[in-house]
């Protein structure tokens, strides 16, 4: 579905990303969609007849103000669901439009270079909080014009997404997993060899506290195996799926079944209904869906929504009336993993 190209490593040397991040990349920046974060970069220097005192001020501030413009590019063209980008909800929003030059105006400044004459400016925004605060609320004012209901289920390949990602680590093109196990369900002896070697990878990669808090929810999730502590979606070898800042679960004849409109209208959405990652190992063991996460295969996307997976009815039925995993939806405990 998606090919990640270490040559971004080599493009993008000085934005922080990590060869196991999702990364959609532009000439000057980008989207992290497993940090969470929009990056740019801008360049400036100063004109020939500035005085040498002057110069690197001026230079920096040129830079600035391309990064900035950068910036509100890129996230103009972010993908909000599978029917709406930043710009569609600008077109039709002023207020979005002013929520969100006051986020670009917000970015944080990651990196400050000045050589030969030349600056250099990264800035960086977090899609959570003030971001995913302008745009939740206004996303079905758009999609809800847009949507097609007259074609089947897309379980076939689609258009090759624009997209310049990482390899990751391992690959997990044939892990297989059955749609209504969780990890709480692992027979004994798998469970505890598998603990055993989590733990022995942590030991020495975490700090103490962080590394017991590791072990004690581990224990907890094998002394109650009916407690879920998230949900993972496996959407690997999906190749029309398309990533989104607001996805959508769907059930098999179309219902939403996460984020529900209610979701994106509270504060907790503010955190991001979705990470992405590519690993399912690493998503397991991401602090964001804790250690018992509900694992299910996504089967498809839903008709042109490109973004919007599609689960089994049988899934859909557990993850509607469960309350643990109701639980860890309201607080936006989601991850998808997606294909190297």
């Amino acid at each position: 579905m998606l090919k990640y190209l270490i040559v971004f490593l080599l493009m993008f040397s000085n934005f922080s990303v990590s060869a196991e991040d999702v990364i959609q990349g532009t000439d000057t920046g980008g989207i992290n969609w497993s940090k969470g974060t929009i990056f740019a970069s801008g360049y400036g220097v100063a004109s020939d007849n500035t005085p040498n005192r002057k110069k690197r001020l001026l230079a920096r501030r040129a830079a600035q103000v391309d990064a900035y413009r950068n910036l509100a590019e890129i996230i103009s063209g972010v993908q909000v669901s599978s029917e709406t980008t930043v710009l569609d909800l600008e077109a039709t929003s002023d207020i979005v439009r002013t929520k969100l030059n006051a986020v670009v105006r917000g970015a944080l400044v990651t990196k400050d270079i000045y050589q030969n004459e030349i600056a250099q400016v990264v800035i960086e925004i977090k899609m959570d909080g003030s971001f995913i605060e302008s745009i939740s609320q206004h996303v079905n004012n758009v999609t809800s014009l847009n949507i097609i209901d007259s074609l089947p289920l897309n379980t076939r390949p689609w258009e090759k997404l624009p997209l310049v990602q990482l390899t990751s680590k391992f690959s997990m093109s044939n892990w297989q997993f059955i749609s209504k196990a969780h990890a709480g369900t692992l027979p004994a002896a798998e469970t505890i060899v598998s603990l055993l070697r989590e733990i022995k990878n942590k030991l020495h990669r975490l700090p103490k506290e962080e590394f017991l808090q590791f072990v004690e929810a581990k224990i907890e999730s094998l002394e109650n195996v009916n407690s879920i502590s998230g949900l993972l979606i496996d959407a690997q070898g999906i190749e029309q799926f398309k990533l989104a800042t607001i996805p959508r679960i769907r059930t098999q004849d179309g219902n939403v079944i996460y984020p529900t409109q209610e979701m994106l209208n509270s504060n907790v959405i503010r955190k991001r209904p979705v990470s992405y990652d590519l690993d399912i190992r690493d998503a397991i063991n991401n602090k964001r869906i804790g250690y018992t996460p509900y694992v299910v295969k996504a089967i498809g996307t839903y008709k042109s929504s490109h973004s919007d997976l599609v689960v089994t009815d049988e899934v859909a039925l557990f993850i509607k009336n469960n309350l643990d995993l109701a639980k860890t939806l309201d607080k936006g405990r989601v991850m998808i993993v997606v294909s190297p």
